[in-house]
């Protein structure tokens, strides 16, 4: 699925003293461990990953809700005693 790739530059070494400038690219055969492990840590990412946008979002909302019920019941509160003030001024 994933192939680890080492790059190697080599510039004027002992070998090659003409200063002409080499670049190998090899496959590197990595540990079967690693490569097994690859799948596993990346749903575990996925899921720590969305876990954490899920609480970011949790903390971010439950003061927001909490804030407008405030404000709603305030205004309720204030269109009933505008309400009242009204009925008890009207003349008959």
């Amino acid at each position: 699925m994933f192939k680890i790739y080492k790059r190697t530059i080599h510039i004027g070494t002992l070998q090659n003293p003409q200063g002409r400038l080499e670049y190998h690219v090899e496959e590197s055969s990595g540990s079967s461990l690693s490569k097994i492990m690859a799948i596993p840590a990346m749903i575990a990412g996925a899921i720590v990953g969305t876990l954490v946008f899920s609480v970011f979002f949790a903390v971010l909302l439950i003061p927001l809700g909490i804030v407008g019920y405030k404000a709603w019941r305030l205004m309720k509160t204030a269109q009933q005693q505008n309400v009242r003030q009204t009925d008890s001024e009207v003349f008959y």
